[in-house]
């Protein structure tokens, strides 16, 4: 073999030497495979047990180890180890070589190789039919991974941004927790499960020093985050999220909307017609008033007859007058948030049209609630957007995968595909 084709393939140790003829084909546990034949020759300076140099050679043995495909085909390295035999302690050792672990079959390349893989949204089965290996195969390669890495116990970032999602049915509290470095927008952790007493007994393990200097907890109306302020974190305060506020005052009118849509729903032609535009033209309801086109005309079959945006909400609106004053009220509670008028916002909440709905008008009682935290989301810069976007890439790898089993595993996976694993 020479040196170019070494380089091809990998197989640059110095110690390994290969015959004319070291390419054969034949089956190999069910597969067409490809053998490539050498000799790992080595001449130590001393016994690796008990590091004597009164040794002698002791023959030589045969091992197997699996690289990474060449031409799609599954590529095994055959190759004939010598064996030493130490006159002081008595045990035996063989040559070895920097392209494999001691007591593996796997190259590191192909490791390597098949971490690379995880690194990417697909299932492991899929990964162990590419590289002829078995899932389990697949599995002790990201244990070793996650083996060495230790997460960090000294310090916390000035931004935690928390949330919670849905890794598996046997986790206790039924969701497990999620948490984000708000500054470099990096995954943090992942515990398993989130109810308060195993957050505050998990963040109670940093020092109180890393905890004082913690200045803002960013979350959404939900969770009862809000409580480790009195014990873990005195100094932080919370921020809403801004996305769970608009959410809440577009669900809380989409909600009325249907109310009133299935109110007028009967028998009657006309009745029908009104219901029906209300359920098609849903999303310009709930659109900022400002932006709806006011000029574009455009025909619609509903009404038989060209209208714009603006003309479309008008008729709707008029079908109903409570829809119509929970509209101006939702209108303007949007319009104070986008210009981050929180003077506005708390006023506009507070004067609320007494003939609403009880129903309706409750549903933004929790602003009062949250007073603090949106006063903050209204004039800090933090989101929990990275967040979002990390529960949607956990969702899609799980959703992959077909579900998961083992946490552990599902986090390390989780890790992996975040970077924290290769850059400790």
């Amino acid at each position: 073999m020479d040196n170019h084709t070494r380089k091809l393939l990998g197989l640059t140790d110095k110690s390994l030497q290969f015959e004319e003829e070291w390419l054969e084909e034949r089956k190999y546990k069910g597969v067409k495979a490809q053998f490539i034949k050498g000799k790992l020759v080595q001449s130590p300076s001393h016994c690796e047990h008990c590091g004597s140099v009164h040794f002698i050679r002791n023959g030589s043995y045969t091992t197997r180890s699996q690289m990474l495909k060449v031409k799609e085909r599954l590529t095994i390295l055959e190759l004939k180890r010598s064996r030493f035999l130490c006159h002081d302690c008595g045990q035996t050792f063989s040559a070895k070589t920097d392209l494999i672990d001691p007591n593996h079959q796997l190259t590191k390349e192909l490791k390597h190789a098949i971490l690379m893989e995880l690194y990417e949204t697909q299932s492991r089965k899929l990964i162990a039919k590419k590289y002829f290996v078995s899932d389990v195969t697949v599995t002790r390669v990201l244990r070793e991974a996650i083996k060495d890495y230790q997460p960090t116990q000294s310090h916390l970032p000035a931004v935690l941004c928390m949330d919670e999602f849905k890794s598996m049915k046997s986790v206790d509290g039924s969701m497990s927790f999620i948490c984000v470095d708000g500054t470099t927008n990096k995954l943090f952790t992942i515990l398993e499960d989130r109810r308060l007493s195993k957050l505050t007994q998990y963040f109670m393990r940093f020092p109180r020093s890393a905890r004082l200097k913690v200045r803002y907890l960013v979350m959404d109306m939900n969770a009862s985050y809000c409580q480790l302020l009195k014990t873990v974190f005195p100094n932080a305060e919370i921020v809403t999220d801004r996305f769970h506020i608009v959410q809440h005052i577009n669900r809380s009118f989409n909600q009325l909307r249907i109310q009133m849509m299935n109110h007028i729903r009967d028998s009657h032609s006309e009745n029908q017609k009104k219901y029906r535009r209300l359920k098609r033209y849903w999303k310009l309801l709930l659109k900022d008033s400002d932006r709806l086109e006011p000029l574009k005309r455009h025909y619609h079959r509903l009404f038989r007859r060209p209208l714009s945006q603006t003309e479309i909400v008008d008729e709707l609106l008029s079908y109903n007058d409570t829809l119509r004053d929970a509209y101006d009220f939702v209108q303007l509670l949007r319009y104070y948030f986008t210009n981050r008028d929180i003077k506005g916002f708390q006023e506009t909440l507070q004067t609320i049209e007494p003939d609403l709905p009880q129903s309706f008008k409750k549903k933004f009682t929790i602003f009062r609630r949250y007073k603090l935290g949106i006063k903050n989301a209204f004039n800090v810069p933090l989101s929990n957007g990275v967040v979002e976007g990390i529960n949607n890439k956990i969702k899609l790898l799980k959703r992959v995968a077909f579900g998961y089993r083992n946490f552990y595993l599902f986090r390390a996976r989780i890790y992996l595909q975040q970077g924290l694993i290769f850059q400790n």
